[in-house]
């Protein structure tokens, strides 16, 4: 009778031992500079994760990132993360792995660029891997270093930009007098230009948004000339 073959069951820290033991070397590839003639060479989050992705699934393990908290100060990002490493044969199986990382960025890549240093670094030195005496991953910016009167200024800005966008300017005593100078030199009744104006959903020419102005003023002249369109068509074809 045939003997069954005896299957290798691997925890996740054996898993993890293995995966150790098929690395060599990671080659540094990424220059970082300061923006004075200093910087130096890193291994770039691009570099481990070309290295480390055919390990982790050749020998069953999966690395789940969770956020845990993202503080923002001027044009740089700190990103705290929590990385749990599973054994893909049993869940159960795993240990978690927490790191910070920085990125600094005049755009809106700082978070971005935290998350790589922290998951870089959390898989160099859970994997006990050197690299540099540094981990910078951003080049040639300056930390803005900004007070909590500059902070607090910068928020309420934000909100002024959002709160402006939403909502649109309206026609000013001048221009409101102007559509009803419009109306009048049109000959159209006061009732149908009124008309005109709620089935556009305005109360009133208090209401009318600026850049409405002509378009509605448009469609007045065409009423009064007595066009085939009635005045629901007219706001149809808006």
């Amino acid at each position: 009778m045939a003997t069954k073959e005896k299957v290798e069951v691997l925890n996740v820290h054996q898993r993890i031992s293995r995966i150790m033991s098929e690395i060599d070397y990671i080659k540094k590839d990424k220059s970082i500079n300061f923006g004075k003639g200093g910087g130096f060479t890193v291994v770039g989050h691009d570099a481990v994760t070309k290295l480390i992705h055919p390990l982790l699934v050749k020998h069953g393990v999966n690395i789940i990132p969770t956020i845990k908290q993202i503080i923002q100060e001027g044009n740089r990002s700190r990103v705290d993360l929590e990385f749990r490493w599973v054994n893909i044969d049993n869940p159960d199986d795993h240990f978690i792995t927490e790191a910070s990382g920085y990125g600094i960025d005049q755009q809106d890549k700082g978070i971005g660029k935290g998350w790589s240093v922290a998951q870089r670094y959390t898989v160099l030195k859970t994997l006990h891997l050197e690299t540099g005496d540094k981990d910078i991953e951003d080049e040639d910016i300056d930390h803005v270093e900004v007070t909590r009167e500059e902070s607090l200024r910068n928020k309420e800005a934000k909100v002024v930009n959002e709160f402006s966008k939403e909502v649109q300017a309206t026609l000013s005593r001048d221009q409101q007098k102007e559509f009803v100078a419009h109306v009048t030199a049109s000959n159209l009744e006061v009732k149908t230009a009124v008309e005109l104006i709620n089935l556009h959903g305005y109360a009133g020419t208090a209401d009318i948004p600026v850049d409405k102005l002509e378009k509605l003023k448009s469609e007045i002249t065409s009423i009064a000339k007595g066009a085939t369109h009635s005045i629901a068509k007219e706001v149809a074809h808006a």
